[in-house]
């Protein structure tokens, strides 16, 4: 025997099609919410962050709590204070090369320190493991400015035109504060340069 469905047994058939859910698409993994991971990998290899030479392009912002890597196209990944060290020195080993210094210090006022030493003077500090500060020395590197522009040569005149500045002379020189960014200048006149940077937490011989 033959079963016939009913006119009003299809609709309901195709009522219940309409109510079913649809089948769910499948979730995008967003990268920029983790910001340890690296995006640039170092010149001429695929995935070897360790290698000795650095990513072309890449640029390096200073900022009283973070580094920050500029690529080419504008994007950019955070190197925030408290990051794991292993993060840290991988992050910037992509855009700048190996470390050419690693070690440990018993003798800072903040207590023990490691640092890793990069390329064009700048030096990564860790406290207990975590990202805590950085340092860029004198060496007159173009390479190495905050997002307006402050870096090693600007003059006092220039910082003085970009925030509230306080110098003064201390153990350690001509030493100014401008919010939690610190550094030195050559003299204490509108024309002394930044000669020394750094900020959050590291070992400042005083």
């Amino acid at each position: 025997m033959t079963i016939k469905l009913l006119p009003c047994a299809l609709v309901a058939l195709g009522l219940l099609a309409a109510c079913s859910p649809a089948p769910k698409k499948p979730v995008e993994s967003n990268a920029a919410a983790n910001e340890t991971e690296i995006i640039v990998p170092p010149a001429g290899t695929a995935d070897a962050p360790n290698a000795s030479e650095e990513a072309p392009g890449v640029a390096v912002n200073l900022a009283p709590d973070e580094l920050t890597l500029v690529l080419p196209n504008g994007a950019s990944r955070h190197v925030t204070f408290g990051i794991a060290r292993a993060d840290a020195v991988r992050m910037l080993a992509a855009a700048l090369g190996s470390p050419i210094e690693e070690a440990n210090s018993q003798d800072c006022g903040a207590g023990p320190l490691a640092h890793a030493t990069f390329r064009d003077g700048l030096s990564l500090y860790f406290q207990d493991g975590k990202f805590a500060g950085w340092d860029l020395d004198g060496r007159e590197s173009p390479r190495f400015t905050t997002g307006n522009g402050i870096g090693i040569g600007t003059s006092r005149k220039a910082l003085e035109a970009a925030g509230t500045v306080d110098v003064g002379e201390t153990t350690i020189g001509n030493e100014f504060m401008m919010g939690e960014l610190s550094g030195l200048l050559s003299s204490p006149a509108p024309d002394g340069k930044v000669t020394n940077l750094w900020a959050g937490v590291t070992c400042i011989a005083r």
